[in-house]
């Protein structure tokens, strides 16, 4: 087999799993979630932000940036939060699922450290289901 029929072979294989990169269903949202925010890893989100969306990201007091962002610009502002506040817990609060306009809203906070000191947050994100997947609209934190 030649170069670039290998090549276009492994390129037409890969497209489907990156268009997949959403969550599944909400258990796996939520187990994605806590180990991102409950452990600072990054990858474990960026598997709900949809290739081309934009979400809204805020987090206010930790990092001056806000607003929306696409896939590889959340990336970086979220690693660059978590090196800075190191998170060290998630707990779900509630979940309010719509059917009607097909998106979850998740109540949950999470311990991070802000200037010295280890503090609760509280999170407000906004989950969208499109085509069977759930994919990251919205997260927004603030200060209890």
């Amino acid at each position: 087999m030649r170069l670039w029929t290998r090549i276009a072979l492994v390129v037409t294989l890969a497209f489907p799993v990156a268009a997949m990169a959403q969550f599944k269903d909400l258990d796996a949202a939520m187990s994605n979630l806590n180990r991102g925010f409950g452990s600072g890893d990054a990858q474990a989100i960026m598997v709900g932000i949809a290739e081309g969306d934009q979400v809204m990201l805020q987090f206010p007091g930790l990092v001056d940036q806000s607003g929306f962002f696409g896939r590889d610009q959340a990336a970086y502002l979220l690693d660059g939060l978590f090196n800075k506040v190191k998170p060290t817990g998630f707990e779900q609060q509630s979940i309010r699922k719509s059917s009607a306009e097909g998106q979850a809203n998740i109540t949950a906070s999470w311990t991070v450290t802000a200037n010295g000191k280890t503090e609760a947050r509280d999170l407000y994100i906004t989950l969208r289901n499109k085509n069977d997947r759930w994919s990251i609209v919205s997260v927004r934190s603030a200060s209890k």
